[in-house]
C-alpha cells in the first residue's frame, strides 16, 4: 500500500484518529512518510470504560513519537438532535480551532473505498440532491483542507496493513451493531459483496459524478449564478438544469447548509411561474427564498430590519447606517422647505400617505406597489416628515433611476 499524497515538507497537517483500524492505519502511513502531524481525537464517552482507554492507548502512541496529541472531551458540549450529526459537527469544529492553533495545511481523515460506497448507497436511496456522489478525495470543510487518501483501499485492505505492519487499534463494538442504517448497509450489502459487485458500484459512481458534471457545465453555459437568480432565465432550463440552478443557487447564498426536496423544487417552480410579484418561500433552518418580480434572492429571517427614526434638526450633512443626506444648502428641490424642520426621517409605515404631485393623496403601500419596490426593501425604505408629522417626501424607488437633484439623498439599502 503506497502514501503518496504532496504534501509540504515544512508544514504541519492534522490527523482525524479514533484509534480505530482505518485511522491508525493512515497514522502509521503518515508517520513513515515523515509527514509534521498533530494527532486530533475526541472521546464522547459512549462507551465507558472503553473510550477512556482508547484515548490513553492513542495519547501513549503519541507521547512515545513525539507527536502532538490534541483531545476533545465531548462530554462538555451539550448534545441536540441526531447523535452522528451532532457528533460531526462537534468534532469539526474541534478541528477547526485545532486547524487554525497549528496554522495547518490540511487534515488527514481515514475514509477508506468501503465508506464511499456506503456513502453513495445512502445519498441514491434518499434521492436527494448532492454536489457529488460518494466522498470526495479532498474538499474544504470549516475553512479546513480535508484531505482523504484511502479512498481507493478497502477496510480489509487497512486491516491486513495494520497486522503486517503491527500498527495497534481497537474496534468500536458499537459498528458491530445495526443501530444506525449506515452500519446495516456495511453488515449487510458491503461486507457480502465480490470484487466483481464493488467495481460495479464504483463504476456507478464514477458515471453518476460525470453526469453531474456534465449537468453543472451545461447550467454554467445557460445563465449565471449569482446574488440573485433572473427568474426569465431559469424557467426556460431543461427540468433537470432548473433543479440543479436552484440547487447551486441556495449552496452559494444560504448562511446554512439546507437541503432541499424534489417536492420544494416544484414549489419553488410553481413560485416562478406565479402572478405574483412578492412571494417568500421556507426552505428551512431561517433560510427563505424570496421572489421579487422578475429575480429570486435568499434571505436570512434574522435579517429582519429594525425600526429606525432619526430627527433633523436644520439643513445638514447627515449620515446613518439607513441613509446618507446633503441638505446643507437647502432641499426645495425635493418639496422640502425650512419651515418643515425639524424633520423626522424613519422607515415607511403601511398606514402612512402621501401627496403625489399637487392633490393626488395616496397610501404609501399602494405606491410601492406601483413603483415596484420590493417587500423585503418597503419596510425599509425612508420616508421625511414635517414638524407636524406629514409625509412630505420620499425618495423615488427605480432600478434603473437616476437622481438629479441637486441636493443629496443615498439610500444604501441594497
Amino acid at each position: 500500500m503506497l502514501f503518496n499524497y504532496p504534501f509540504e515538507e515544512n508544514r504541519t497537517y492534522l490527523i482525524a484518529c479514533s484509534y480505530g483500524p482505518d485511522s491508525m492505519a493512515l497514522f502509521d502511513m503518515l508517520i513513515k512518510s515523515k509527514v509534521h502531524i498533530v494527532c486530533c481525537h475526541v472521546n464522547y464517552h459512549k462507551r465507558g470504560e472503553d473510550s477512556d482507554a482508547e484515548e490513553q492507548n492513542l495519547k501513549r502512541y503519541c507521547d512515545e513519537r513525539s507527536i502532538p496529541f490534541e483531545c476533545l472531551d465531548a462530554r462538555t458540549i451539550k448534545k441536540e438532535g441526531n447523535f452522528q450529526q451532532w457528533a460531526r459537527n462537534v468534532r469539526y469544529y474541534f478541528f477547526a480551532q485545532v486547524y487554525v492553533k497549528y496554522n495547518a495545511a490540511g487534515i488527514f481523515v481515514a475514509h477508506q473505498q468501503d465508506d464511499l460506497i456506503e456513502t453513495y448507497i445512502m445519498q441514491r436511496d434518499r434521492n436527494t440532491h448532492v454536489d457529488k456522489y460518494g466522498i470526495q478525495v479532498e474538499c474544504e470543510i470549516n475553512g479546513m483542507h480535508v484531505i482523504r487518501p484511502l479512498l481507493n483501499y478497502s477496510k480489509e485492505d487497512l486491516l491486513r496493513y495494520d497486522r503486517e505492519n503491527n500498527v495497534p487499534y481497537s474496534i468500536d463494538i458499537s459498528n458491530l451493531q445495526d443501530d444506525y442504517k449506515r452500519n446495516i448497509i456495511r453488515h449487510n450489502v458491503i461486507e457480502k459483496m465480490s470484487s466483481t459487485e464493488r467495481e460495479q458500484y464504483l463504476n456507478e459512481i464514477k458515471e453518476a459524478n460525470n453526469e453531474l458534471t456534465a449537468l453543472e457545465q451545461s447550467v454554467n453555459e445557460k445563465i449565471t449564478i449569482d446574488e440573485t437568480l433572473d427568474i426569465r432565465e431559469i424557467i426556460a432550463l431543461k427540468k433537470d438544469e432548473f433543479k440543479e440552478a436552484i440547487f447551486k443557487f441556495v449552496a452559494q447564498n444560504a448562511p446554512v447548509h439546507v437541503d432541499i426536496s424534489n417536492g420544494q423544487i416544484d414549489e419553488i417552480r410553481k413560485i416562478c411561474l406565479s402572478e405574483k410579484p412578492n412571494i417568500d418561500f421556507p426552505l428551512g433552518s431561517g433560510v427563505v427564498l424570496v421572489k421579487e418580480y422578475d429575480v429570486l434572492l435568499i434571505v436570512n429571517e434574522e435579517d429582519t430590519p429594525e425600526p429606525y427614526s432619526y430627527e433633523i434638526k436644520y439643513p445638514c450633512i447627515f449620515s446613518c447606517p439607513q441613509f446618507n443626506i446633503d441638505f446643507s444648502m437647502g432641499a426645495d428641490d425635493r418639496r422640502i422647505h425650512p419651515e418643515d424642520y425639524p424633520l423626522t426621517i424613519r422607515n415607511a409605515h403601511p398606514d402612512d400617505h402621501y401627496t403625489v404631485g399637487r392633490a393626488v393623496l395616496r397610501n404609501v403601500k399602494r405606491l410601492f406597489i406601483d413603483w415596484k419596490v420590493p417587500k423585503r426593501i418597503r419596510k425599509q425604505w425612508p420616508v421625511v416628515c414635517n414638524k407636524n408629522g406629514e409625509v412630505i417626501y420620499i425618495p423615488r424607488y427605480r432600478l434603473s433611476y437616476t437622481d438629479m437633484h441637486k441636493s443629496k439623498f443615498e439610500i444604501k439599502i441594497k
